[in-house]
């Protein structure tokens, strides 16, 4: 048998390891009756602010401690042990008694503490030399250190307010634990002490004893386990919540990263000003990294994100904005933030699953505002870095200094933001009075480029040393042209295209430009631009290559008209491959060069009116080839093999983005009162055979037509039957966006698609279900098994290529819908951010995951699945709380009357219209019982409803 001195030892030790110096030295000389005055004190406190919380309701086990501390003297005579029993109570009294919520889920613990605590002053003889119920008295001291130890820690750790009950309501499962445990303590005390000097019962005690044990053993296993899976849960839920891919966010700091030679940008980590921002402190909470286009900025901001993490206690979070960013991009930074912050601290998903996410809260910038202020003060300390967001609208860039510097910063935030950007002159009015480090004619980059251009002339090919130097020189001032000189193979063309390099960015694209003009590739270069620079997202290769396939004299496409990946040069170094198979520019100061600069005779070097007209063409040819995408001409089998071949990957987003090219082109022309192409004009009359023939346009639009869709609409007042097909699209969009933005429905994905459909005045929408039925189920483990006359290679080839963003997001007006996810659970996981849903609170539920978009449906799944977890007062027992005790009779289902259904059903109501959320306890249900019983309508009808009972008694 264990000895009892020992295992209470083994529990001081314990819980003396996890708390402070301070508090064991505080607690060492913590008696029980300074444990009383500390209550007295504070129930005097609260009644002067009159907000009293009954604080007898911690005497039960205050004077059970007591007695337990007279019987277990025997054990603990001469050691430290003692006083851990109680002080803790002191402590975590004063900690919470400012913070009401907290204090009552602590008195409450305490409370039923108490009252499972043996009764050992009725067998305080017995107690003196028994072992085993020495063993007893050593479990009940575990147990109360346990508890002690956890509840610790939640009080200990920083910011504990903001997140100690989402923390106890993870800790309820080992709490009741903890209870139980007490309970059996109990029993067997109660039961056995009768029996404790007859010899007979000393084998059976020890049996009960080491079961009690066992039991014990077994119980912790089972709540360990179920912590476990339960954070796991909250993780997993709380990624899913956020609904953000972090992904890209990776591969851009990856992409940039790679662009850094390893000896520089070192020293802006001992500036000044970057010193004082990384300081853990409440001063320079902002700086702002600024610079001229090309300056190194983002390349800066990749190695500060990459050495930062370095230092100790900093959390780094960081975001690299686009030029093509869609949706709100405060709402995507922060939460990028709170996922970045979620790998490293995954403790706090319990506040994000259990304030948030099983409330069915939205993701949206009210909650975030909320939330990530909570977790920054969670963690230890934060520095966000967002960089580029110079590339956004200007109204972005406002939302977004303003947003992050009223969410992130404050006196008790430990967080400090770092911008980086060009000097713009919104940015310059937000950010002109805060710490700077500028890039521009700066010493340390003058002597970062030299080490770089030192390091990339080593390649040269050339055997003389002192043109090498010459050379280096000279790229020094010039170095975002080297690519220049791999076309050089000879000592003197190297010195002499080095010598005629221009300087400066701007010179250097016009050079890059010069080139491209120049070239044999002339007019695909030009058309490649046009799509990078005017889509309305960032775009796979693949997409860019089918799109400037299709032109005037070319509106098929097949394996010979398809073109090669090695175009996509012709463009090099001005654009590079980005992540997912996307294509971007070099910098963003070189899409805007292209689209504004003055490139020849005060025109840019793209055309507006030339890349519109070229887009739409390309998309509007593309889609009259999409009648073997429906299913009245065409099979299975023969759609799979049209896909399978790379003939469709134009589809997402030429479907999407045909009428807002063509509109915008139409309202370039009608400025310049110029007539639409001839070869547009035809492809837009053959398109008109996907206008759905029952429908007609009826009556003027209801949707607000911007000045660009007016314009537009005008220039093809001559086809007719063209824009009555542009308009009933128009037209049928805008109304997904009312639906979606209500999104009162409940219905699958499936059932939205084919809902789509069947309302689309065309046949765009069938035709792009077609082709993502087909899309996914070529990317599934069955497809050899589904498409057996396709090559297995061939399905391979194309799931390298297109799977990873094949799964599109079912809501047609969402970004995702054209860009999608590489899985269908990421897809699930994001669309559940597209309505306020209600999870089911039982994790392990197949619904939760789900969710429901409506109270009324998730109450429904409560009543059916889980209501015998529900341990409160039926709400007939509600209505009626003394009706059994009262008149004697068995209140079953079949007893209950037509006006007590009539009365639950108007509780019911009630309850629907005057509660934000469930009750969650007894103290709401009877709370919001009382307002209910007491309203006029209810006083009147209840009155006549005894009148009419009493009469037929």
């Amino acid at each position: 048998m264990l000895n009892p001195t020992n295992t209470i030892g083994d529990a001081f030790h314990k819980l003396k390891r996890s708390i402070s110096e301070n508090d064991a030295h505080d607690w060492a000389s913590t008696e029980l009756k300074d444990v009383w005055v500390e209550v007295r004190k504070i129930d005097s406190e609260q009644r002067k602010r009159q907000s009293a919380q009954n604080l007898r309701r911690i005497e039960p086990l205050l004077n059970g401690i007591g007695k337990y501390a007279k019987v277990i003297e025997v054990l603990c005579n001469g050691t430290p042990f003692m006083p851990y029993v109680w002080a803790p109570i002191k402590l975590m009294l004063q900690l919470a008694s400012q913070h009401k919520g907290i204090f009552e889920a602590l008195l409450s613990a305490y409370s039923e503490i108490g009252a499972a605590l043996p009764r050992f002053d009725r067998y305080e003889r017995a107690f003196k030399d028994n072992l085993e119920f020495q063993n007893v008295l050593a479990a009940v001291y575990t147990n109360i250190l346990e508890f002690h130890q956890r509840a610790y820690k939640f009080f200990r750790r920083r910011a504990w307010p903001l997140i100690f009950l989402s923390l106890w309501k993870d800790f309820q499962s080992r709490f009741e634990g903890i209870i139980d445990s007490l309970k059996s303590q109990r029993d067997f005390v109660d039961t056995e002490a009768a029996s404790i000097d007859i010899l007979e019962a000393k084998e059976f005690r020890t049996r009960v004893q080491y079961d009690i044990v066992q039991k014990q053993k077994h119980l912790a296993g089972l709540v360990e386990q179920n912590e476990g899976s339960a954070r796991i849960a909250q993780l997993r839920h709380s990624i899913e919540w956020l609904a953000v891919d972090d992904k890209t966010q990776e591969d851009n700091i990856l992409r940039i990263s790679h662009r850094r030679h390893d000896e520089t940008c070192q020293w802006v980590m001992k500036d000044p000003h970057m010193m004082a921002w990384i300081k853990n402190d409440s001063n320079h909470q902002v700086l702002w990294l600024n610079g001229k286009p090309g300056s190194g900025k983002s390349v800066m901001c990749s190695y500060i994100t990459e050495v930062l993490p370095d230092t100790e206690n900093i959390d780094v979070c960081y975001y690299f904005c686009s030029s093509q960013e869609s949706g709100n991009v405060s709402t995507q930074i922060l939460r990028t933030v709170i996922l970045q912050l979620l790998r490293s601290h995954a403790d706090i998903a319990s506040l994000i699953s259990n304030e948030f996410v099983y409330h069915g809260l939205s993701c949206g910038l009210t909650q975030l505002k909320a939330l990530v202020p909570q977790i920054l003060q969670l963690v230890p300390y934060t520095r966000i870095l967002v960089d580029g967001i110079d590339e956004c609208s200007k109204d972005t860039q406002k939302a977004v200094l303003k947003d992050l510097q009223a969410i992130c910063l404050g006196t008790l935030i430990p967080c400090k933001v770092l911008f980086s950007s060009r000097k713009e002159v919104h940015i310059s009015e937000r950010l002109s009075g805060k710490q700077q480090i500028s890039l521009d004619n700066c010493e340390e980059v003058e002597t970062d480029i030299r080490l770089y251009v030192k390091h990339k002339a080593t390649r040269l090919q050339t055997s003389d040393p002192e043109l090498l130097g010459r050379i280096e020189s000279i790229l020094v001032d010039k170095a975002n042209v080297m690519a220049e000189l791999r076309y050089c193979f000879s000592d003197a063309d190297l010195e002499k295209t080095a010598t005629s390099l221009p300087k400066g960015l701007q010179k250097a694209y016009g050079r890059l430009l010069d080139r491209i003009i120049n070239g044999s590739g002339r007019s695909d270069a030009i058309r490649i631009l046009e799509w990078m620079a005017c889509s309305y997202r960032p775009l796979k290769s693949y997409e860019i290559l089918d799109g400037i396939a299709f032109q005037p004299g070319s509106t098929t496409l097949d394996e010979k008209t398809k073109m090669h990946k090695k175009v996509l040069d012709l463009c090099r170094p001005l654009i590079e491959d980005g992540p997912s198979n996307t294509l971007d520019f070099v910098h963003f100061s070189a899409k805007e060069y292209i689209l504004q600069e003055d490139f020849h005779n005060g025109r840019p070097f793209i055309s507006a009116e030339d890349a519109q007209h070229n887009i739409s063409f390309s998309c509007v040819a593309y889609l009259n080839t999409n009648s073997c995408l429906l299913p009245k001409q065409s099979g299975i089998e023969t759609r799979a093999f049209q896909v399978v071949r790379g003939l469709h990957s134009l589809q997402p987003y030429g479907n999407r983005f045909w009428t807002s090219h063509l509109l915008q082109y139409c309202s370039l022309q009608a400025r310049k009162k110029m007539p639409l192409s001839e070869d547009l004009s035809t492809q837009l009359n053959m398109l008109t055979r996907f206008q759905k023939a029952s429908e007609t346009l009826a009556g003027p639009s209801k949707h607000q037509l911007t000045p660009v869709e007016l314009e537009g609409l005008r220039a093809l007042d001559q086809m007719p039957q063209v824009k009555t097909l542009v308009t009933s699209l128009i037209e049928f969009r805008s109304s997904l966006e009312e639906k979606d933005a209500s999104n009162t429905s409940d219905k699958t994905p499936d059932d939205m698609s084919r809902n789509l459909c069947s309302s689309d005045p065309t046949h765009f929408s069938m035709i792009r279900y077609h082709y993502q039925m087909t899309l996914e189920s070529l990317l599934s483990q069955q497809a050899p098994q589904l498409f057996p006359s396709i090559d297995k290679s061939l399905i391979k080839k194309f799931a390298d290529l297109y799977g990873d963003s094949a799964f599109a997001c079912h809501h047609p007006r969402c970004f995702r819908a054209t860009d999608g996810f590489s899985s269908a659970r990421q897809r699930d996981s994001h669309e559940a951010s597209h309505a306020r849903k209600f999870r089911c609170a039982h994790p392990s539920c197949v619904s939760f995951a789900s969710g429901f978009v409506t109270r009324v449906a998730w109450s429904k799944h409560n009543d059916k699945y889980h209501r015998s977890v529900d341990e409160g007062p039926s709400l007939a027992d509600c209505i009626y709380p003394d009706r059994q005790a009262r008149v004697g009779v068995d209140i079953s289902p079949g007893s209950i009357t037509r006006d007590d259904v009539q009365t639950i059903e108007d509780l019911e109501r009630y309850w629907e219209e005057n509660r934000s959320v469930v009750p969650v306890n007894d103290v709401d249900r009877h709370s919001l019982l009382g307002t209910f019983w007491l309203s006029p309508s209810r006083k009147n009808k209840r009155q006549t409803n005894i009148d009419i009972n009493t009469t037929t008694s």
